[in-house]
């Protein structure tokens, strides 16, 4: 053997022995009694002991006037026309919130946002932002009212969607300001700020959105609905009539929104109506006049029913 080998064998010779592995509960409680970790345990648990009495030394910021706020004093969006000036008080009477709120308090954004989701005439979704000195903003839209729907006891709001809005929001002035449904004969079956539950209504109150803005030129008085024929309605099949003040009859076909193939949409029903009146001048006849043809519109004097094509 070589001197280097001899020399490499005593050095592993010499080397001590590892000291033996402690046992696993020695393990666990020297990790458990380390000095850092005993003195964040302890620090925790005086906190969990001073806490509640530290809070009651404190003072009640709360009760302090520039985090109190009047819940009438809640700001929200510019109110339209057709949203009664009561609105604000409406909301806290019918939510039963305090006169008076903290800023502080945890949950008071839930809680003010819950009570504007409810009432009829807000849209959701509702944001609430509170800030400090006591300030509150209430963030969302206003329903509109589209149509009103005449039935046997007067005439019932609705919005674009069918949603029944409050009727007694509106003077008797207000109501001939609306396009006018006629042809229901079912009162609503949900409450005020709830869809009426008939698809007829909604149908509707879709093609009064559509006909707005030509409405008054054109003097049209009413959209009319079809009988309820069976106990399940279908939108997709429902076929509407628009009325006029001089009692012609508007037979536009199916509701807006609709896509069946055979259909002409509502872009090509308003510029065919529009080319009559470039003929004709007035709705006053009185004529039956369709415009749900693919290809013509006809039109039928409804004393007599002769039937001319305009195209």
């Amino acid at each position: 053997m070589t001197e280097k080998k001899k020399k490499a064998t005593r050095r592993k010779k010499a080397e001590p022995a590892p000291p033996p592995e402690p046992p696993l509960k020695d393990r666990i409680l020297g990790t458990i009694f380390r000095p850092r970790l005993l003195l964040w345990g302890a620090l925790i648990g005086a906190s969990a002991v001073l806490a509640p009495i530290v809070s009651r030394m404190l003072p009640d910021l709360s009760a302090r006037d520039e985090y109190r706020l009047r819940t009438r004093d809640i700001e929200v969006p510019d109110q339209p026309r057709w949203v009664p000036i009561t609105f604000v008080d409406q909301v806290i009477e019918s939510a039963e919130l305090p006169d008076e709120v903290s800023v502080l308090k945890p949950d008071l954004a839930a809680q003010i946002a819950a009570a504007f989701e409810q009432h009829p005439w807000v849209q959701k979704p509702v944001t609430v932002r509170v800030s400090v000195p006591a300030r509150v903003e209430v963030s969302f839209d206003y329903r509109e009212p589209v149509a009103m729907v005449k039935i046997s006891d007067g005439h019932y709001p609705i919005d674009a969607d069918g949603i029944l809005l409050p009727p007694g929001d509106f003077p008797p002035s207000d109501i001939q300001l609306y396009p006018e449904i006629t042809g229901m004969t079912t009162t609503p079956l949900a409450r005020v700020g709830a869809a009426w539950g008939d698809e007829r209504v909604t149908a509707a109150a879709r093609l009064a959105v559509v006909l707005f803005p030509y409405w008054s030129e054109w003097k049209l008085s009413s959209v009319e609905v079809p009988p309820r024929a069976t106990a399940e309605v279908v939108y997709e099949e429902l076929r509407l009539v628009v009325n006029t003040d001089g009692g012609s009859k508007i037979i536009w076909g199916r509701a807006p929104g609709n896509d069946h193939p055979l259909e002409v949409t509502d872009e090509q029903k308003i510029g065919r109506l529009k080319s009559f009146l470039s003929k004709a001048k007035s709705f006053d006849g009185p004529w039956e006049i369709n415009i749900n043809h693919l290809r013509v519109i006809t039109v039928n004097p409804l004393e007599d029913r002769q039937t001319s094509g305009l195209r």
